[in-house]
């Protein structure tokens, strides 16, 4: 699945289409976990659309620890630099509850976010990920609706489908196709490639 989505990533990069409905995201994720359950992660992402115009670039410090052994909690600063160069700020908190039965695992995460540059804004992010792990083998899929709203409104729904890969024990490598619904603006459709790395 990585080989096809690195291929559709080149067959789009080759388009001249002016709309913006196809873009690719590109991350990283590094975490560390602490003996008593803190830990720390840093992820940094590049979106764009077509595989040429700069939509973003972000990063997430995120400092949190677990609750329950099933429950954790985080705080996040997480600066956006949008085109033009203009940077963005945000604050978020992120409460996370996982429960994992045989080589399935389910998580629920609710993520509040607070922008306070320029006029403050608020959104509230809940995503469901159901995640299956392919037995005998180092590959696991997995779906994840993720909805933003904020005071009963609706604003925009993201729908995962991914597929990973473990390198090793510590490093893995995913893609995935996101189809990206919005309430005021057409819908995209975005490959992504990511890295995930535990220390």
């Amino acid at each position: 699945m990585l080989l096809a989505a690195i291929a559709l990533a080149g067959t789009l990069s080759a388009q001249e289409s002016e709309d913006n409905t196809f873009g690719g995201w590109f991350f990283t994720e590094i975490n560390h976990t602490f003996s008593n359950g803190m830990y720390v992660t840093e992820y940094i992402e590049h979106d764009n659309y077509q595989y040429s115009r700069l939509e973003c670039v972000y990063s997430r410090t995120t400092i949190g620890t677990k609750v329950l052994p099933w429950l954790k909690v985080g705080v996040s600063y997480v600066p956006v630099l949008n085109p033009g160069n203009e940077w963005k700020h945000y604050m978020e908190t992120d409460v996370i509850g996982t429960l994992k039965s045989g080589d399935f695992k389910v998580s629920i995460r609710e993520r509040y976010r607070h922008g306070f540059t320029g006029k403050a804004t608020d959104e509230l992010r809940s995503r469901l990920k159901v995640a299956y792990s392919i037995p005998d083998t180092k590959f696991g899929i997995y779906l994840a609706p993720e909805v933003f709203t904020w005071k009963d409104e609706w604003k925009k729904t993201r729908h995962y489908v991914a597929c990973t890969y473990d390198v090793t024990e510590h490093i893995q490598v995913e893609g995935y196709y996101l189809y990206y619904a919005f309430r005021t603006e057409d819908a995209e459709h975005v490959i992504g490639l990511g890295l995930n790395i535990d220390l």
